[in-house]
């Protein structure tokens, strides 16, 4: 089977709903191509595959003339999302208060763009039953595909349980990790009882890790709570390991919050790590109370699942190694694949038997009229590759015959892709861009030119290598970029930063003194980008993928961006990225 995935993000969710199953479908035999769903190519490619697949996509005219195509092939579309932002009614939304108005405005046009979108697909797909059922109270054919871990992530929890550090003798640490700070109302449902057993156990300590606000009961203990930042999703075994219990609370009075996922309990099973968890949908169907992890609904019982487990060091251990073996049984990647052949074979066969949807592919009333292609490069399936700095700025414009280079260190082996962030200010650019990636030797490692009007604007634009380079941990690589054809005002910049290694910091590390030099050989942007060979006050923000494989057989499974990490600046703050504003919400 062939399945072409259209997503409409980036990040967390797109590995979770996109990579994950297109990582499945391979696993069982067959072929999965990922595209952003503005990319010019999906037109070209939806004939070569069996099933059309789109996640959080917003309807476009684009992807309206796609579904309509895949309907006139006999192709099924499959709809998915994985919150219940798909109904544009308060009670099932989270709460936006703490946005602009014009902000929630901007979120709640994307739902309905959500809604049209899915309207005119043939199944909807979904990871936990409330959102299953709230797609079948709409008339939608809706199917239940659980999350899954990636045979990457157990390999990173297990290098991450090996290398824990010792835990403070007859100390028991709780951690909470949040990846958005949108979720205060679920650490509020813990802290009541939190406060009371921090009160009473002066050997408990608490781990936030995430940006989440504090809630006022627990002030007065903030001498025994560690708060860490965000960090990027490989470095999160990293710090889950140092934690004893996971906490997973949500906030169950908001329909938003009982069609949650289970993911705090694949991350903390990974590692062998007890879930204490809100008995949601989806947790009560992961932990069985008192085998693999406890549920708890009121103040009493998070006090006596989390007592227990704080005196109690063999239940946890007894509970993590349970949870971990569940994990590999229901949760990897053959037992959820296995799932989705199955389902997608099933809705293939309705739709050759003429059991497709009737409803007509809507487009919502405030979709906008034109949407410009845009080869974005989505998050790959693969090893981040360096440290990604943080925009706070942008580069000149590139005129023709210019030529921009950017420098930069690799921390793994393995490398196959590197992305550079464009930014078009909303132009039709009819140039092209020459794209080369050379060795610290100075040998081509890969090279392209593409229309420049395929560019994103503010989106990453990747640059593939015909294949991984196995010697690529330590070594300094330059991306260059040359404009052929482009005028005044009619020419391609580029997302820049302030934060970047001096380029004679560690100057003599190249291939083999890289390798040599290990952890003292400081990977990511190495010197300010030249233009013309003169260096501008900033460098490009670059991003690297390796392959798995070759990383975690090198032995570093994942660059640290913890040393580049840096706050987005008002430059950022001004950039528009429409359709993607409930991101910030997860």
């Amino acid at each position: 089977m062939r399945v072409l995935f259209v997503s409409g993000i980036d990040g967390f969710c797109h590995r979770y709903q996109v990579l994950h199953r297109a990582a499945q479908v391979k696993a069982h035999g067959g072929d999965a191509t990922v595209r952003h769903f503005a990319d010019p190519r999906i037109g070209e490619e939806l004939e070569r595959h069996d099933v059309l697949f789109l996640y959080r996509v917003p309807t476009t005219p684009a992807v309206r003339t796609t579904q309509e195509r895949a309907r006139a092939l006999g192709i099924p579309v499959v709809g998915a999302i994985d919150d219940l932002i798909f109904v544009d009614d308060p009670d099932f939304l989270p709460a936006l208060d703490h946005l602009p108005e014009d902000e929630r405005t901007l979120w709640r046009a994307g739902v309905r763009r959500y809604r049209a979108t899915l309207e005119g697909c043939d199944a909807f797909v979904a990871p936990t039953e409330p959102l299953r059922d709230v797609a079948a109270s709409l008339g939608w054919n809706a199917h239940l595909h659980r999350n899954s871990v990636s045979p990457a992530e157990l390999a990173l929890a297990d290098r991450a349980r090996a290398s824990a550090p010792a835990r403070e003798a007859g100390a028991t640490t709780l951690g909470y990790f949040s990846g958005t700070p949108s979720h205060d109302a679920d650490l509020a449902v813990v802290a009541p009882a939190l406060a009371e057993l921090l009160a009473t156990d002066a050997s408990l300590r608490l781990l936030i890790v995430g940006p989440v606000a504090l809630p006022d009961a627990l002030a007065p203990f903030a001498a025994r709570i560690e708060r860490r930042p965000l960090v990027a999703w490989h470095e999160l075994p990293a710090e889950m390991a140092r934690a004893d219990v996971c906490l997973a609370p949500l906030a169950l009075e908001r329909r938003f919050a009982r069609a949650k996922g289970e993911i705090k309990y694949l991350e903390a099973a990974a590692l062998g790590v007890p879930t204490v968890a809100s008995p949601s949908a989806a947790y009560r169907h992961a932990i069985a109370d008192g085998a693999n992890g406890r549920l708890a609904s009121s103040v009493a019982e998070w006090c006596a699942a989390l007592a227990e487990l704080a005196r109690d060091p063999a239940l946890r251990a007894r509970l993590g190694r349970t949870a971990r073996a569940d994990l590999e049984q229901r949760f990897g990647e053959r037992s959820r694949g296995a799932e989705l052949m199955e389902l997608l074979a099933r809705i293939r066969a309705d739709v050759r038997r003429g059991r497709r949807t009737t409803r007509a592919i809507a487009a919502a009333a405030d979709a906008f009229d034109a949407e410009p292609p845009a080869r974005v490069a989505l998050e790959g399936d693969a090893c981040p590759a360096f440290p990604v700095a943080s925009l706070d700025d942008v580069s000149p414009p590139l005129g023709h015959g210019s030529r921009l280079v950017q420098r930069f260190r690799v921390a793994v082996a393995g490398l196959e892709r590197v992305d550079v962030h464009a930014v078009t200010y909303g132009q039709r650019l009819d140039h092209h861009l020459r794209l080369v990636l050379r060795r610290d030797d100075g040998t081509v490692a890969a090279q392209a030119v593409l229309p420049a009007g395929e560019a994103p604007d503010r989106g990453w634009l990747a640059l593939d290598l015909e294949r991984p380079e196995q010697a690529s941990r330590g070594r300094v690589y330059a991306l260059v970029l040359e404009a052929d054809g482009a005028g005044t005002g009619n020419a391609l910049s580029f997302g820049a930063t302030h934060a970047f290694w001096p380029s004679d910091a560690h100057a003599g590390a190249g291939a083999s003194a890289g390798a040599a030099a290990g952890e003292t050989a400081v990977a990511g942007l190495v010197g300010a980008a030249e233009l013309d060979g003169a260096p501008l006050p900033v460098a490009l923000v670059l991003r690297g993928f390796a392959r798995w494989r070759d990383a975690l057989a090198d032995g570093r499974g994942g660059a640290s961006v913890s040393r580049l990490a840096k706050a987005p600046s008002a430059v950022r703050a001004r950039w528009h990225v429409p359709y993607a504003a409930e991101v910030a919400l997860r």
